[in-house]
């Protein structure tokens, strides 16, 4: 099998044996059927599983099938190279530059020819349902359901492009990413997905927002402040606020105050400057921006520059020659 660049930090295993892919395939992804008659099997897997989405790349050298029972992770197919099909709820399609969501409330029967690869996305059904209804503040019991129909092709392709950029970033930069700046990452790919989909929300999704009190944005900035090193989480915002994210976003922006995402960018380089302020023997600029959930050295101290007035070299090794 040709070498592959698809999350390979994140290795899960690589084996032509198809007795040891059957046992990992059951063990770590939850399949319970796999089968390959074919004398030339191997099978290539790199995961990585993160809070609410896994994504996994596979390499096929030979054909096999995998089955997964029912469970509560959502999955979206996209081929990369060669040719495979799916079926769910007793209807079959191939496997084109991409598959439609498939949800986890039915089995899912998969077939690989020889020489095909993906990228996989995997997300907890609940999670992408309650961060849905928190965008949108419906707090009914309705159950996330998608359209079994084909996406718009223009807006597949470009959340294509976002889900290998991601499976690109988390390959070069994820192991060193904070927690705070995964959440994030894992955020805007669910909402990129849920944009991209027809699902029974979608109409509320694309609405305008009710209107709020100017109130809004100086609790939401209160919050901010007081958790400032945590992900930020607006959902749990909104809620604090008794509005819906959109409205939070609205009230930003009409304000004249940017956004959240622009508020807290604005705090945790403010809490860096801190740092580097009042350095000990360990500190260095790279901790510190990782700690203050940047996960791009050069964009940190861009940003830093901006708002502080000077890099954050500057600022380290002046409070050093104060000591």
């Amino acid at each position: 099998m040709r070498d592959v660049s698809c999350l390979d930090r994140y290795p899960s295993f690589r084996s032509s044996d198809s007795a040891v892919a059957r046992e990992l395939l059951f063990s770590v992804y939850g399949a319970d059927r796999f089968d390959s008659r074919d004398p030339n099997f191997g099978v290539r897997a790199n995961f990585a599983n993160l809070t609410s989405i896994g994504l996994a790349f596979c390499a096929y050298a030979g054909a096999a099938s995998v089955s997964f029972p029912e469970s509560n992770i959502v999955r979206q197919f996209f081929a990369i190279d060669g040719t495979a099909s799916f079926r769910a709820k007793a209807a079959s399609r191939p496997i084109a530059g991409w598959s439609p969501m498939i949800a986890g409330d039915s089995r899912l029967d998969l077939d690989f020819q020889a020489g095909y690869r993906q990228l996989v996305v995997r997300i907890d059904a609940g999670a992408l349902e309650r961060l849905l209804k928190s965008i949108i503040a419906d707090d009914s019991d309705r159950r996330l359901s998608f359209v079994e129909d084909d996406s718009d092709p223009a807006v597949m392709a470009l959340a294509r492009q976002d889900v290998f950029r991601f499976a690109e970033e988390l390959d070069r930069f994820g192991q060193n990413y904070s927690p705070t700046a995964i959440a994030e990452l894992e955020r805007s790919l669910m909402v990129r997905l849920l944009l991209a989909h027809r699902h029974n929300f979608s109409r509320q999704l694309h609405d305008a927002p009710p209107r709020a009190k100017r109130s809004v944005v100086d609790i939401v900035e209160s919050y901010i402040e007081a958790h400032w090193d945590q992900p930020l989480d607006l959902e749990k915002i909104a809620a604090i606020a008794n509005v819906g994210v959109r409205t939070v976003f609205r009230e930003f922006a009409e304000s004249g105050r940017g956004s959240p995402g622009l508020f807290a960018r604005h705090v945790r380089l403010r809490k860096a400057a801190e740092s580097l302020r009042h350095p000990d023997q360990h500190t260095c600029v790279l901790s510190v921006a990782f700690k203050c959930g940047f996960r791009n050295p050069g964009r940190f101290a861009s940003e830093y520059r901006q708002v502080i007035g000077e890099l954050p070299s500057q600022t380290l090794a002046a409070a050093r020659r104060r000591r």
